[in-house]
C-alpha cells in the first residue's frame, strides 16, 4: 500500500527503516491508540491508525478532545469496495466511546480522490498547513542509513533533532 506516494514520491520511503514486529506491538499496545487492519485469507486490504488527542486550550482557545487519524490506506485494486468507509465507522465509533468533540485528519491538496471521499463522509476543510522548504537533503537508503547510524553511535554523537 502507498501513502499517496504518487502525488510526492522522493517525500516517502519505499520502506520504514528499523521497522519490526516488536515496534508495532509495542504501537499496539498504547492505550490512546487505535490500530486497525481490513484482512481477508487474501491479506491486510486497509490500515487505519488513530489517536486521542486532548487540548489543553489557552487564552484564545477552548480546550477540545477529539481523535487524530494520521494513517488511513486501502490497496489500491480494493479502492470504492466500502473498506475506507468501515474504516473511518470504526475510528469513528472509538472517537465516540472517547466522547470526542471531533475527527481529523490531513490530506494532499493534490489529492481530488481523497478529498471528495472525505467530504461524502462529512469531513469539512477545518484548516490549511502550509510549508516552506529551507533545504534540500540527499535521500538515504536503508541501508546507508542504518550504516549513517552505527558510524555517529561509534563516534558517541547522537543524532541531531
Amino acid at each position: 500500500m502507498a501513502l499517496h506516494h504518487r502525488w510526492n514520491p522522493e517525500q516517502f520511503r519505499t520502506a520504514l527503516l528499523g521497522f519490526s514486529a516488536a515496534i508495532f506491538q509495542g504501537w499496539l499496545e498504547r492505550q490512546d491508540e487505535l490500530h486497525l487492519a481490513a484482512q481477508t485469507d487474501a491479506g491486510v486490504l486497509g490500515y487505519a491508525c488513530a489517536t486521542r488527542w486532548e487540548g489543553r486550550g489557552n487564552d484564545f482557545m477552548w480546550a477540545r478532545r477529539g481523535v487524530y487519524i494520521p494513517y488511513i490506506v486501502v490497496a489500491p485494486d480494493q479502492h470504492r469496495k466500502g473498506i475506507g468507509r468501515d474504516l473511518f465507522r470504526a475510528v469513528e465509533a472509538w472517537a465516540e466511546e472517547f466522547e470526542a468533540e471531533y475527527v481529523g485528519l490531513n490530506v494532499n491538496p493534490q489529492n481530488e480522490t481523497a478529498k471528495a471521499f472525505y467530504a461524502a463522509l462529512g469531513y469539512d476543510v477545518a484548516s490549511e498547513y502550509r510549508a516552506k522548504t529551507l533545504r534540500r537533503f540527499a535521500r538515504l537508503s536503508a541501508a546507508r542509513s542504518r550504516e549513517w547510524t552505527k558510524e555517529r553511535g561509534k563516534a558517541g554523537c547522537k543524532p541531531s533533532r
